[in-house]
């Protein structure tokens, strides 16, 4: 396939090098930027690319070097266009610009609360709905291949923070439209990585991460944290499990991309329904042990989440135009998304969080309309 040499930049605060290894003719490298035990890694990719090599008699062999060993949350995508690595994590709030189109869907965070539905709507907007999307992801040389779902994000905290009127003026970690959120309830976003959060939550320069439950192990959450606020309020959507440097994808033959195609629905189940929504419920029983105080959260959330909802159908499309998203492409976009979410509600709900019924739906939703050599 080819031969190429990476610096492999050590975990210390110094980025110095520590190693350089020639990667093997038969070898593709996934970089992730979350940590080796994070669910997406170990219940997603993990089997996954176990699976690949398997099928294909070991002519497609993948390594995952992760904990930001070469890519970290934002050089990711650049990281893949460039071939630092073959593949890998991608977050479109991390390339606002370079993926503008498809941070319409991430931005949706108000719309639906099943992981499932979710994962699965976004993956179809993006694999089928919303040509803008592949494009950007093209123009920067990589291939959209699959997408999972994270559990509704909460409001994590390192002070005893029990209610949404202690918000106020309470520097919060969000990103993208998220920050339209904290800024309704009167806190102040601060926009950075989960991995880059821990820190600054530790040095005192952060007291709240909006995000998910799960986040207390895959991140270290769980040493600082204090209370939670166990509301749901929205989600991230439109994410990358599979982001592909498109000549690597390009150089696989075609029964090995269909290989690929067979497997990628078992991932994106796994990583979506064993990496996040078994692991929130696990993990927030951790947390009750550890004494972090968790509380549901008022009715007054409620009604500020539909409010908040409602203008987000004109903020979001308000927001990217500073990306260069036409308003009616924005608006398109979002209306694709709701229909496929609908859909995928009722087919979710049929699943009831099977990992096997979940991969069937994305396989006959999405991989079956799809043709590998082509995509």
């Amino acid at each position: 396939m080819f031969s190429r040499k990476f610096i492999i930049a050590g975990v210390a605060l110094a980025a110095t090098l520590v190693a350089v290894q020639t990667v093997s003719a038969a070898e593709f490298v996934y970089g992730s930027w979350v940590a080796a035990k994070h669910g997406v890694n170990t219940a997603g990719l993990e089997p996954f690319f176990k699976a690949v090599e398997k099928d294909t008699g070991g002519a497609v062999k993948w390594r995952l070097l992760a904990g930001g060993q070469l890519v970290s949350a934002r050089s990711t995508l650049p990281g893949v266009r460039d071939r630092i690595v073959d593949a890998g994590l991608v977050i479109p709030v991390f390339a606002r610009k370079a993926l503008a189109n498809s941070n319409v869907i991430f931005d949706m965070g108000p719309w639906g609360s099943d992981p499932v539905a979710i994962a699965g709507a976004s993956t179809e907007t993006v694999m089928l709905d919303c040509p803008e999307c592949r494009a950007e992801y093209k123009k920067n040389k990589t291939v959209f291949l699959g997408g999972f779902g994270t559990t509704a994000f909460k409001m994590i905290c390192s002070k005893p923070i029990t209610s949404i009127a202690q918000m106020k003026g309470v520097k919060t970690r969000a990103v993208g439209s998220a920050a339209r959120w904290v800024k309704a309830i009167g806190g102040i976003p601060v926009a950075m990585s989960p991995v880059d959060g821990v820190t600054a939550m530790q040095r005192g320069a952060l007291t709240c991460l909006h995000g998910p439950v799960p986040w207390l192990v895959s991140y270290g959450y769980m040493d600082v944290a204090k209370s939670i606020i166990n509301f749901p309020m929205g989600t991230p959507r439109g994410l990358s499990l599979m982001a592909m440097n498109r000549k690597s994808w390009d150089s696989l033959s075609v029964a090995q991309k269909k290989v690929m195609f067979k497997h990628l629905p078992g991932a994106s189940a796994r990583a979506t329904v064993i990496g996040y929504m078994a692991a929130d419920i696990e993990i927030l029983a951790q947390a009750k042990k550890r004494g972090i105080t968790i509380v549901p959260g008022g009715p007054e959330i409620g009604v500020l989440m539909a409010a908040h909802k409602k203008s987000e159908l004109t903020a979001i499309p308000k927001g990217l135009k500073k990306v260069k998203v036409k308003e009616a492409t924005a608006k398109r976009i979002m209306a694709a998304f709701i229909k496929n979410l609908k859909k995928w509600e009722g087919l979710a709900a049929t699943a009831g969080g099977d990992v096997g019924k979940v991969a069937a739906l994305f396989k006959s939703q999405i991989y079956d309309r799809l043709d590998p050599a082509k995509y």
